[in-house]
């Protein structure tokens, strides 16, 4: 991680404070009756998580899914009493390996959010989990390691297991978690670290082809070709429109690339300046109309939803922006397409989204604040903190 990005991180929180962006509760205040604080997971490790699940359930927490939620946002049903919604983004591996089994044993429930676009079906025998880790017939690595591999993200038969259990709901996080490309300058180049698991999700959508009447069809990182300058991109649901550069940009960075040994080229200690010196002083290209961005954006939500509710059998009623970024654009969008409600990050103004409040804007906190519910044991927001940016430097 660099200088900037701590830096910035660093200044997150205390920032967000003064924004009144998180519910009284995280700063030691109360959590009151009818109040449903969001929580918003991503991978899930044993430990920590067996941790926050424990302390729900010893301090007489309920956890509601997607239905009951989306009744109590509307007004048409009471939150129970410590009522909390769990919410896990992105579909990961973790929540078969973790989350199913450790909800399961307290009696809890949550609410994942799908990337279809990037599933995968895997038929054969059930990977394994930490209920088989403790039974002895699976190894602790072994499964800790899932998303490191192929496992980065749910099958489909684990969804549809995971759904028949009832521990999880599952709702759209759009087609593709997509990133475009919104503007001429070059910022990097696709490496062979960036086509797999999570790094996948920050490159943006390749075109196959130059931008006519119909846009070209579009190539995720696994499938594109090494080498191709990545350019300045924002999450397709914010409001800057995409733009198409010239095909033959790539092709001298592509073939150099390949004239190179393919991924050995990547070895070079100077790749980076090697590529960037075929580059031309000025990128071409053009930005998608009106009418072109709304139609690409609709086919991202329908399809996710259609997707979902095919392999699981139940309607998709919610969604969760990627990466919280979203606009009046993606926000008429969302209910056009068939969406009640759409989750985002922390909002301004808004610390916790209340019964009657704006559903197409609802605002999340992050897991690391679990623990600074009120009951017993619970904990600081300098601790929990203390312990976040420990994680981090450790991951650095």
């Amino acid at each position: 991680m660099g200088l900037l990005r701590q830096a910035r991180e660093a200044w997150e929180v205390p920032r967000d404070l003064l924004l009144r962006r998180y519910p009284p509760f995280v700063t030691g205040g109360p959590l009151p009756r009818g109040h449903v604080p969001v929580f918003v997971f991503h991978s899930l490790e044993k430990e920590r998580f067996a941790r926050q699940l424990a302390f729900l359930a010893d301090n007489g927490y309920v956890t509601l899914g997607a239905d009951q939620y989306l009744a109590v946002l509307e007004g048409r049903e009471t939150a129970p009493e410590r009522a909390v919604l769990l919410t896990f983004d992105d579909g990961r591996g973790s929540l078969w390996t973790v989350g199913g089994p450790l909800l399961r044993r307290h009696g809890m429930k949550g609410v994942v959010f799908l990337v279809p676009g990037r599933m995968e079906s895997r038929p054969g025998p059930p990977a394994p989990t930490w209920d088989d880790v403790e039974a002895g017939r699976a190894e602790a690595a072994a499964v800790s390691a899932r998303e490191s591999g192929e496992g980065a993200l749910l099958s489909w038969e684990e969804t549809a297991a995971l759904a028949g259990q009832g521990v999880f709901d599952f709702e759209s996080h759009t087609q593709r978690h997509a990133r475009v490309h919104v503007g001429p300058r070059v910022v990097d180049f696709l490496e062979p670290r960036r086509r797999h698991g999570y790094e996948a999700f920050d490159v943006p959508l390749l075109a196959a082809g130059p931008l006519g009447d119909e846009p070209p069809r579009d190539l995720l990182a696994p499938e594109a070709p090494l080498g191709t300058p990545l350019l300045e991109s924002e999450p397709l649901t914010g409001e800057r429109p995409r733009f198409y550069e010239d095909p033959a940009l790539r092709a001298r960075c592509v073939d150099a690339v390949a004239a190179g040994g393919g991924t050995l080229f990547f070895e070079r200690p100077r790749w980076r300046e090697e590529l960037r010196a075929l580059l031309p002083a000025r990128v071409l290209g053009r930005h998608e109309s009106p009418a072109q961005r709304e139609a690409a954006l609709t086919a991202e939500l329908a399809e996710a939803r259609r997707a979902i509710a095919e392999k699981t059998g139940r309607a998709v009623r919610l969604l969760c922006y990627p990466w919280h970024a979203w606009g009046p654009t993606a926000r008429r969008l969302a209910e056009a397409t068939g969406h009640a409600a759409a989750f985002c990050g922390k909002v301004a103004g808004t610390p916790i989204t209340l019964p009657g409040g704006d559903r197409l804007a609802i605002a999340r906190v992050g897991d690391d604040y679990v623990l600074l519910l009120p009951g017993r044991g619970r904990r600081s927001l300098l601790s929990v903190l203390g312990a976040k940016w420990r994680r981090r430097l450790a991951g650095a």
